[in-house]
């Protein structure tokens, strides 16, 4: 696999919000767990349940990362000793009181994120840009002009923007990708700008922080910044300082398992649901082996049918992309459902996907167990479970 080897965390001008981050909030770096997502704050104290098979990274203020790996159910400062302050570079020292006495072990890791890093300006410059075309909070450094980014939506190659009884107007030319934000729009926090197409019809808005520089004591500066963003609202600007982060210490990942728990079994007929996690933007493909031990395309439903998964957002099949009912065999015998997530797009490499649902013969089989093999140049994984039938 390979993975960026410098880790984008911005250092430099901090900025301060009220209430200030508590010492041990953390913010999501990675997720395979249903209900945690990147850039997700995660307040001191509060519980944390990773599922069995799945993981989360948290990184704190200081700058230390904590890696949970399920199953896990309880508050995250019982294993992020130092979290709350200290040396960052110092040895870790989880903290297991609690955790060996109960029915399972959590198995965790604590590192120092600025063992990755370095101070660069320009993931701040990055993360504090605004794109008009996508609504939502965005968090700017006061004193401050902020750059404007040529939005996706070609429709708004001319934009409207207003607030507080102020109005300006927008236009891209030619290649020209951004530009200051117009001096005729006064800025200040809680600022709400409309934002209107050519046409003058509303699109959406825009919600505006402005926070203030301040002194972080105890605190790594990227990893504070990111904190704060987060806690702020500034949901886009945190991916963008956090995803390199991300990307330089967690690989792809995938959690799959069914709802009903292993131990409980399905008798023939049971309608099944699985539920599928990955921990960034991949391409997955499942597959399932029968009582027969026939092996069926599972996901997505067909070659015209896209494999694209969005990060951190759990995937429910069947559900809205592959509606068809998955149910226990009549026969008995356990079934098996296996999942291959990408970083790209494997498109045709993977033969048999134009027959979902149906069994393939052994030859489909042996290309396909090639065409997985011949994955050198991709960043891949494979997760797995076991549905027993009574």
């Amino acid at each position: 696999m390979t993975h960026p080897s410098a880790l984008l965390l911005c250092a430099g001008t901090l900025l301060a919000l009220a209430p200030a981050v508590q010492a041990a909030e953390a913010v999501v770096v990675a997720s395979t767990a249903p209900g945690y997502a990147l850039g997700q704050v995660v307040a001191d104290g509060a519980a944390v349940t990773v599922p069995e098979g799945a993981g989360i990274m948290l990184l704190f203020a200081n700058g230390r990362t904590l890696r949970i790996k399920g199953p896990f159910a309880g508050p995250s400062d019982r294993l992020a000793a130092g979290a709350d302050g200290g040396d960052p570079n110092a040895p870790a020292r989880p903290s297991l009181g609690g955790l060996l006495g109960g029915e399972r072990f959590a198995q965790a890791d604590v590192g120092a994120a600025r063992a990755f890093g370095a101070p660069l300006n320009r993931a701040a410059e990055r993360a504090f840009a605004i794109d008009p075309g996508v609504p939502g909070t965005y968090c700017l450094p006061v004193g401050t002009r902020p750059t404007l980014i040529r939005p996706q939506d070609g429709g708004l190659s001319g934009l409207t923007l207003s607030g507080d009884g102020s109005t300006a107007t927008v236009t891209w030319s030619g290649t020209e990708g951004q530009q200051p934000w117009p001096e005729a729009l006064p800025l200040r926090d809680g600022l709400e700008v409309r934002v209107s197409g050519p046409d003058d019809t509303p699109r959406h808005s825009l919600h505006l922080r402005l926070l203030d520089p301040a002194p972080a004591k105890d605190a790594a500066p990227g990893a504070a910044l990111a904190l704060r963003l987060a806690a702020a609202g500034c949901g886009r600007q945190t991916a963008a300082l956090l995803r390199p982060l991300r990307d330089a210490l967690v690989p792809l990942d995938l959690y799959l398992a069914a709802e009903q728990p292993p131990a409980a079994g399905y008798r023939p007929g049971d309608r099944i649901r699985l539920v599928l996690q990955a921990n960034r933007d991949a391409h997955v493909y499942c597959y399932l082996r029968n009582g027969r031990g026939q092996l069926l395309p599972l996901f997505p439903l067909g070659t015209g049918t896209s494999a694209r998964v969005a990060a951190d957002t759990a995937l429910t099949l069947p559900g809205d992309r592959m509606p068809l009912p998955l149910v226990a065999g009549e026969s008995g015998g356990d079934m098996e459902v296996r999942c291959v997530a990408a970083d790209r797009d494997l498109g045709d490499a993977l033969p048999g996907r134009a027959d979902a649902f149906r069994p393939m013969d052994a030859e489909t089989v042996a290309q396909l167990d090639r065409a997985l093999n011949a994955l050198h140049d991709t960043d891949a994984v494979v997760a797995q479970v076991i549905l027993r039938v009574r």
